[in-house]
């Protein structure tokens, strides 16, 4: 009987092993106000999948506290060494490269636009939504710096 019960005991540690986050969260995935942006699925620059997530991660949810600009979100382009750089108003956010592009069965640049336009919406989605006037902003026009 303590077998049973001990391979019962195994089996069911395993299987919760196994089958990792109940609520299905990815450490690669970046989501925001319940939209789905992307998935890292490669390390680059030196970071893993995860730290691209969290650099990720906090720039927007940075980005998106320093609404007071109340401007239209304008997405950039800029080839690099490693890849694709996407700016939303002229502030990087994020580097599609090569590896991320194979990966995703991609080009660099095919990646980077489909990143930067769901970036894009997620500025267009949450961001509204806590554009208030902020009046008490003494320069509203000074850059914002992400990192």
């Amino acid at each position: 009987m303590r077998i049973v019960l001990l391979i019962v005991l195994l089996g069911l540690v395993a299987s919760v092993a196994c089958a990792g986050d109940f609520y299905g969260w990815d450490p690669a995935s970046v989501d925001i106000g319940g939209q789905h942006i992307l998935k890292f699925r490669v390390p680059a620059g030196g970071m893993s999948a995860a730290d691209r997530r969290a650099t990720l991660e906090f720039r927007l949810i940075k980005a998106l506290t320093h609404t007071e600009w109340r401007v239209p979100v304008q997405m950039s382009y800029l080839p690099t060494e490693g890849g694709v750089a996407i700016h939303a108003n002229g502030v990087f956010f994020v580097t599609a490269t090569s590896a991320d592009a194979a990966a995703n069965h991609s080009t660099p640049w095919s990646l980077a636009q489909v990143w930067g336009q769901r970036i894009k919406g997620i500025f267009e989605i949450v961001g509204p939504a806590r554009q208030l006037p902020h009046t008490f902003a003494s320069q509203p026009d000074l850059y914002i710096w992400l990192d």
